[in-house]
């Protein structure tokens, strides 16, 4: 099931309620029919099973905060009634896969280039000032998105040297990481401070062929460092056999994005706990991002029947990698 279902108004969705529409029965498979507002749950069962969850106005009323509203009041009790009324069948990967080891993330602070940072900002100002003097709404808004979005960049790329950096420490110590990036000029960054490593990447700009050379590239052990984009990661298999580290050096505004990124490693086959480092600086986008996703992981987690992150679960999860990064350390002092 593809994400663009999660939105009506797109060609995808349109061909994809015709054909449903034109079956006798229409299944959707996906581990992540949610990614950010639980409202998105209503488009994908509309295609599978039209007016199952009567329509968007009562929906909303029903299971939002207001009419039109995306954000689900009580996610949990949404997931109970569709998997109750038979519209969602959910196994979690505790029910399915009892051997998988565990998964484990943290936060880790990092330093960024404030010169780097600022340069960055001074296209992000020049919007900023335009965005004050915009009176159609639409444009408005649109401008608003830009600004965001070349806000997140700037951050990006403030800290894409320090997030080599890190890379570098594991990578040294024999470790075979997966890293994860959104924007072109921070893959350049990477590539370039991490280039003795011989790294490859799937970036979404790659062609099939070039995208499965990558893939095998790091499968066969060639090179212990493989670039993906947040976007480009669904479909990516093999990786859980080489690898157990993941580095997001740059974040995604959709939980589910981390989590599928995160399941490209922790699937069946699997054998070590899977360890992801989410990389932040103080500058820029990252803490108004982690805030955000904070609360749109809620809305996942109680829709799908999962628990969100206790602080126990990160507490763990801190002296866990605490203990790899010991290890880490200890590993280049021998090398040094």
């Amino acid at each position: 099931m593809k994400s663009k279902l999660r939105r009506t108004g797109t060609e995808k969705y349109s061909a994809a309620s015709l054909l449903a529409e034109s079956v006798g029965n229409a299944i959707g498979l996906s581990g992540t029919p949610v990614y950010n507002q639980g409202g998105e749950i209503f488009n994908i069962m509309e295609i599978l099973s039209r007016g199952c969850l009567s329509d968007w106005g009562s929906f909303t009323r029903e299971w939002c905060y207001g009419y039109g509203e995306m954000v689900v009041t009580d996610p949990e009790q949404l997931g109970e009634h569709l998997r109750r009324e038979g519209l969602m069948l959910r196994r979690t990967k505790d029910q399915v896969l009892t051997e998988l080891p565990l998964k484990r993330r943290i936060i880790q602070e990092i330093d960024a280039d404030e010169k780097a940072f600022t340069r960055e900002m001074k296209t992000v100002f020049n919007l900023i000032e335009r965005y004050d003097t915009i009176a159609d709404n639409f444009e408005k808004g649109r401008a608003k998105r830009e600004i965001a979005e070349k806000a997140r960049q700037a951050t990006g790329i403030a800290k894409a040297p320090y997030v080599a950096a890190f890379v570098r420490m594991l990578l040294e110590a024999g470790e075979a990481v997966v890293l994860y990036g959104y924007h072109h000029s921070v893959y350049e960054i990477w590539m370039e401070e991490l280039k003795t490593f011989n790294p490859v990447k799937v970036t979404g700009t790659e062609t099939n062929a070039q995208k499965e050379y990558a893939k095998e590239q790091f499968i066969k052990g060639n090179t212990n460092l493989i670039i993906i984009s947040l976007r480009a990661a669904a479909g990516i298999d093999g990786l859980q056999n080489r690898a157990n580290i993941n580095v997001f050096g740059e974040l995604d505004w959709s939980p589910g994005i981390h989590s599928q990124c995160e399941d490209r490693t922790h699937r069946m086959g699997q054998k070590d706990s899977v360890l992801s480092y989410y990389l932040v600086c103080g500058q820029g986008s990252d803490e108004q991002m982690m805030e955000a996703l904070g609360f749109k992981t809620a809305q996942f987690a109680g829709i799908m029947g999962e628990k969100t992150e206790s602080e126990e679960d990160k507490a763990i999860a801190q002296v866990e990698i605490g203990k790899h990064l010991d290890k880490v350390i200890e590993k280049l002092k021998k090398h040094g």
